[in-house]
């Protein structure tokens, strides 16, 4: 079995034991994180087992599938009390500058490009891992859903 099937298969565990802990254990953002982690990997996986083409650094689509993670990061960031996001949309936003800078520099062996794309992917998988590990477990409903209005709603009947 090769190097890159083996890094492959340990990805797609990690994927999937985050995703599911985050579906889980999670409020509202951590699933919503979650669904952005697997629908990117599944629909990029996809592309990639019908074409080799979408192996290359900044392809079209699997650009626009970067932008649309890290636009939903950002999103997730803003609009909850959760601190992960912020995090992910930043490992994002660096997994489409490895990209970019992926095809503008075509020296670059396509090994190491994919690798730091896994570093970056690992490193928001850790963000979700983590914020889904600091949520108490006997949660507030407004803290498990994770809202800023509800929050804010919180924070306006309790002063």
């Amino acid at each position: 079995m090769s190097l890159q099937i083996i890094l492959a298969l340990l990805f797609d565990v990690t994927l999937l034991l985050t995703c599911g802990y985050a579906a889980l254990k999670g409020g509202r953002p951590e699933r919503i994180g979650a669904a952005i982690n697997l629908t990117a990997s599944v629909v990029t996986t996809a592309l990639r087992l019908m074409d080799a083409a979408y192996f290359a650094p900044a392809e079209t689509i699997t650009l626009l599938i970067d932008l649309a993670v890290a636009g939903g990061f950002y999103w997730l960031g803003v609009t909850t009390i959760r601190f992960w996001p912020i995090w992910a949309a930043g490992f994002a936003v660096a997994d489409l500058f490895m990209s970019i800078f992926g095809a503008l520099l075509p020296r670059v062996p396509l090994f190491a490009y994919h690798t730091g794309l896994g570093i970056y992917a690992y490193l928001a998988l850790g963000a979700l891992a983590l914020g889904t590990f600091r949520l108490p477990a006997n949660a507030e409903p407004y803290i498990r859903n994770g809202s800023r209005r509800l929050w804010v709603q919180h924070l306006k009947e309790t002063t």
